[in-house]
């Protein structure tokens, strides 16, 4: 579990955590290391425009509407693919 993580449709806390992890080898970061740097500082400036742009204030929103916020920005700083599961209400939602 997920520190302060609410469902999106129920608001229920009660949700279960998966992880899933991209990895590249080494002769892939030979031939494409320059363009996977360029890519990962693009992806840091976009995650943090989106941040301050949209997260902040969604947060905000879904906080007084009593419901959970997935936070978009968290995709883009880490390489893995987060994927819940409420227990509640079963539904499965990305974060």
């Amino acid at each position: 579990m997920s520190l302060n993580r609410r469902c999106p449709r129920c608001g229920s806390r009660r949700v279960m955590l998966t992880n899933e992890e991209n990895k590249h080898g080494c002769l892939w970061t030979i031939f494409f290391g320059i363009y996977y740097i360029c890519w990962v500082f693009f992806k840091w400036i976009l995650g943090i425009l989106v941040f301050i742009m949209y997260d902040w204030w969604m947060a905000i929103i879904k906080a007084l509407m009593g419901k959970g916020h997935v936070w978009v920005s968290g995709k883009l700083f880490s390489g893995k693919r987060r994927f819940y599961y409420c227990l509640d209400c079963s539904n499965n939602f990305s974060a």
